[in-house]
């Protein structure tokens, strides 16, 4: 009976130290490129419910990156704020459900190059900038 019992807690001690790739939960990158053109500095601050990476200002032609690990139940969400002139336009710049690794156009690196008429995201097929996506509904001009 004894022998049973320590049978029994090997495997068990087994089956804990086996790791499980269900729950793999890799770092994920955003990149964002200033692509405004005619030499204007870009402004930008982005968030997430949880996390605050605050106002930042980007060089013309320069590159700002962050990193993080996506929610396990599929709810990481960052934006940001993105000003030029007296332009304001808002953009949800990692949104899990649309940018997950294994989606069509998903990314563990999300690069995003950031134009007037809105962000281009890199085409992991294509290896260009070619998934044009338009500024969330609430942008507006800054007073």
């Amino acid at each position: 009976m004894t022998m049973c019992i320590s049978v029994t807690i090997s495997r068990a001690q087994n089956d804990i130290i086996t790791p499980s790739s269900g729950f793999d939960n890799p770092r994920t990158t955003v990149v964002i490129y200033n692509d405004l053109g005619g030499h204007l500095p870009l402004r930008y601050h982005c968030k997430s419910k949880q996390d605050d990476l605050g106002d930042r200002t980007m060089a013309v032609n320069g590159t700002w990156s962050f990193e993080f690990r996506p929610n396990i139940f599929g709810r990481t969400l960052f934006f940001c704020g993105f000003r030029w002139d007296n332009q304001l336009h808002w953009f949800d710049i990692y949104k899990q459900k649309r940018d997950k690794e294994f989606t069509k156009f998903g990314c563990r690196r999300c690069e995003w190059k950031i134009h007037k008429n809105g962000p281009c995201k890199l085409n992991k097929n294509t290896k260009m900038f070619d998934v044009c996506l338009p500024w969330n509904s609430q942008s507006f001009e800054n007073n």
